[in-house]
């Protein structure tokens, strides 16, 4: 749809039509918010239950998924930062569910892995899911036809990230950073700005 602008006297065309400001029930947004906050209401008194919170129950379903995992790989996963999940796990260690080790290669990475504590929990939560199911009193089938939606629309809406691949400088003689005329370490490449 295009819409026409009139600019020094000269039509001008834009790819973008006007629309009327939708009302609140009809913003895509609010309706993503709300089932996401209603669910989570949904779900804290089973997760109270277990002990754990909603975020503390994502971790542990990953490690009991995938076991064990690096704090940045969490990270990645669960697409929560660093400053969310250190805590969190530190939470999760004192309650005796996971235990955090810094590996022998690589003092920089921290790996979480599941104590039988942990683990055990797995058969509880199992059976307190088959009790949520029956309580949300939808059709599994329609549960996970919108689930799959969710993922699909997580994963293709919004523009693409453009992955940039750096080039490296041939090795010189180092330079004081912020002298005039230090070249750069790093270009992109491939067109990215």
């Amino acid at each position: 749809m295009r819409h026409e602008a009139r600019r020094n006297g000269q039509n001008a065309k834009s790819a973008i039509a006007p629309v009327d400001m939708p009302g609140l029930d009809n913003h895509l947004c609010f309706a993503l918010y709300a089932a996401s906050n209603h669910m989570t209401r949904l779900f804290v008194p089973f997760l109270t239950k277990l002990g754990v919170t909603y975020p503390q129950y994502l971790v542990l379903v990953v490690l009991w998924e995938r076991g064990a995992q690096g704090v940045g790989d969490l990270s990645g996963l669960l697409r929560m930062d660093f400053g969310t999940l250190s805590p969190m796990l530190k939470r999760l260690e004192a309650k005796g569910l996971v235990t955090r080790q810094r590996q022998a290669a690589d003092e920089r990475r921290v790996l979480v892995d599941l104590t039988p504590k942990g683990v055990s929990l797995r058969k509880r939560t199992e059976q307190m899911l088959g009790e949520f199911y029956c309580f949300l009193n939808v059709p599994l089938a329609e549960l996970f036809d919108l689930k799959d939606r969710l993922r699909h629309f997580v994963a293709t809406a919004g523009p693409r990230e453009v992955k940039t691949t750096v080039a490296k400088t041939p090795a010189k003689a180092p330079r004081q950073a912020g002298r005039k005329g230090a070249p750069a370490s790093r270009l992109p490449v491939s067109g990215a700005v």
